[in-house]
């Protein structure tokens, strides 16, 4: 018997980039959530200085909170993400 393997796309880690934000109900903020096919999710927001976010638009920080599957959030926010340590962050609640 002749067994073929259909080969799935090769899998492609979640970055940065690959957040899509929108306005954020603050005005002047933005907000990415992402939800990982391990049902948890990873929300990333950033505002103006006075908005009271712990993420800067103008000095390119975030502010993140990663949620469990059945939506409590983890401790607390982590404050003053880079890009960089959000991609990082990303692929670890990814590997949940």
């Amino acid at each position: 018997m002749l067994y073929t393997s259909i080969s799935s796309p090769p899998h492609h880690p979640m970055n940065f980039s690959d957040l899509i934000f929108s306005d954020h109900a603050i005005k002047g903020a933005t907000k990415a959530r992402h939800t990982f096919e391990n049902g948890w999710q990873v929300s990333v927001v950033a505002g103006p200085e006075d908005s009271g976010l712990y993420g800067i638009i103008g000095q390119d920080t975030f502010e993140v909170a990663v949620i469990r599957p059945n939506g409590n959030m983890l401790e607390d926010v982590m404050p003053y993400q880079t890009p960089v340590q959000i991609t990082s962050i990303l692929r670890l609640v990814e590997m949940l």
